[in-house]
């Protein structure tokens, strides 16, 4: 009961000070993008572990937008067909998320893999996403 109410007037403090909580992805990674990241090309990298020669890897991540204004996400270029994304291309405003589910089809492929994905933002930038993942 004690800890309830020190936990329930934390609560009501931290809005009263004007501070909003940050947003809360329903699960994934989070990536944060920024004016200077997107600028400078920035780069992450998801590793998604081990695979069987065969299986297919599905993975969803959230970028977050920290710049000063809305983001789409415009395209992306790979260098081989076993990698996929999906994203919804409606633009999401500073302080937002947006979901994007990667695909892994390990078909074919054998040994460890280090797959680039080049992500195009707009109204400009550029984000490099490298998939890892080794296929027994």
């Amino acid at each position: 009961m004690f800890r309830s109410a020190i936990l329930l007037l934390a609560a009501v403090l931290c809005g009263a000070c004007g501070h909003s909580p940050a947003p809360v992805a329903p699960g994934g990674r989070v990536i944060v993008l920024t004016d200077s990241l997107l600028e400078s090309g920035g780069r992450d990298t998801l590793r998604l572990g081990r695979l069987h020669s065969g299986e297919t890897a599905v993975s969803r991540l959230w970028f977050e937008n920290r710049t000063a204004h809305p983001l789409v996400i415009v395209s992306y270029e790979r260098t081989c067909g076993c990698t996929s994304l999906a994203f919804d291309s409606e633009p999401f405003a500073p302080g937002a998320m947006c979901a994007v589910e990667l695909t892994f089809d390990s078909r074919g492929e054998r040994g460890w893999q280090f797959k680039p994905l080049d992500l195009r933002f707009a109204p400009a930038g550029r984000f490099r996403l490298f998939v890892e993942v080794d296929v027994e």
